[in-house]
């Protein structure tokens, strides 16, 4: 069996699906064993955060043409049109090389072409929505899916627990210090709004807490690292444990990606989303649940707000293990199980 899965541009639509390739080569829930024959092929970007991390699973990785259609004015406006044929050609000349058994998306524009180029070829596919707000990419492909499948409630769609790669049970033992500990993480593009308030007020910060700081790839600048603060462009898969194990207080986008990582590791959460998309609906979803504090990042004094509020919740060790405790709750994750068991059934 061999799995193509679409998914790239930012870490959002990749790490839930890495975890389901994780799942794919264990045994199944009902402990019966299905690794000796699976096989899995990456479509993604050429420039995106996310070719590094697939190839280090030892996946073959397949870049293909971005093809998105920008929401404001721009002059991609004009040449989408010839972006798409070019991404639907690159992407059935793979198809009809490789000839995987099914397609596997969790939004992104560019499981677009693939969608559309494997239904024509009569492979069977599958997209899960990961976001409160339903996704153009998602709106476009969905007729040509025979799996739908969702993280919150919607119409048409199945709702199962959202893939997440970490767990409690995986996490090592936090580390006891002196002062607590906040992770401030912005997605694998990373965030300049979160940098820049961190590294503005870092005095302030590190006169009472440890901070560890992933920036995104490119935008670590000239941050170093000094007592009580460590800074990385990406952490890899046991430095986000340790971070994780680590962390009092999470300081995240509101991509799922992240969102999921907080909720399986019941972390306590100040969620900035990215001004003016998809992300706003999952940050306020999240704090109407009390699952987790928002922060606008388009308000006045947003890195001494941030600040503020930070510093507040951790000097209220209560109100730091409800937030962890609400948001566990709240949104259901599992270990890409219950997708994978929807891939194996349309590949078959």
């Amino acid at each position: 069996m061999k799995i193509a899965f679409a998914g790239g541009g930012s870490l959002g639509p990749v790490t839930p699906l890495l975890a389901v390739a994780r799942r794919l080569k264990i045994a199944s829930s009902s402990g019966t064993p299905r690794n000796d024959n699976v096989d899995f092929i990456w479509f993604g970007t050429a420039d995106g955060p996310e070719r590094d991390l697939i190839e280090k699973e030892g996946i073959k990785f397949f870049p293909i043409t971005v093809a998105k259609f920008p929401r404001y004015p721009d002059m991609r406006w004009l040449t989408f049109p010839f972006d798409m044929m070019k991404a639907k050609r690159e992407a059935r000349e793979v198809l009809e090389k490789e000839r995987p058994d099914a397609v596997v998306s969790a939004g992104g524009f560019t499981a677009v072409p693939v969608i559309r180029e494997a239904s024509k070829m009569g492979i069977p596919c599958a997209i899960h929505q990961l976001d409160a707000l339903m996704s153009w990419s998602n709106k476009v492909v969905e007729k040509y899916c025979v799996s739908k499948t969702t993280s919150f409630a919607r119409d048409g769609y199945d709702l199962i627990a959202t893939p997440s790669r970490f767990s409690l049970n995986d996490l090592p033992e936090k580390h006891a210090g002196a002062k607590p500990v906040v992770f401030v993480v912005g997605g694998g593009t990373g965030s300049g709004a979160l940098n820049g308030a961190i590294s503005s007020q870092l005095d302030r910060w590190l006169a009472f807490a440890d901070v560890m700081h992933a920036t995104g790839a490119g935008k670590k600048g000239d941050l170093v690292d000094r007592e009580g603060y460590t800074v990385r462009e990406l952490f890899d898969q046991n430095e986000m444990k340790r971070a994780l194990a680590d962390a009092d207080l999470v300081i995240t986008r509101a991509g799922i990606g992240s969102l999921s990582d907080v909720a399986s590791c019941s972390k306590a959460a100040i969620v900035v989303p990215i001004p003016n998309g998809q992300q706003i609906k999952n940050a306020e979803v999240f704090h109407a649940a009390k699952a987790g504090l928002y922060v606008r990042q388009d308000q006045e004094d947003f890195a001494g707000m941030l600040f503020g509020v930070a510093k507040h919740v951790l000097s209220d060790r209560v109100e730091l293990q409800r937030l962890g405790e609400t948001a566990h709750a709240f949104f259901q994750t599992d270990d890409g199980g219950e997708l994978a068991e929807r891939v194996i059934k349309i590949a078959a």
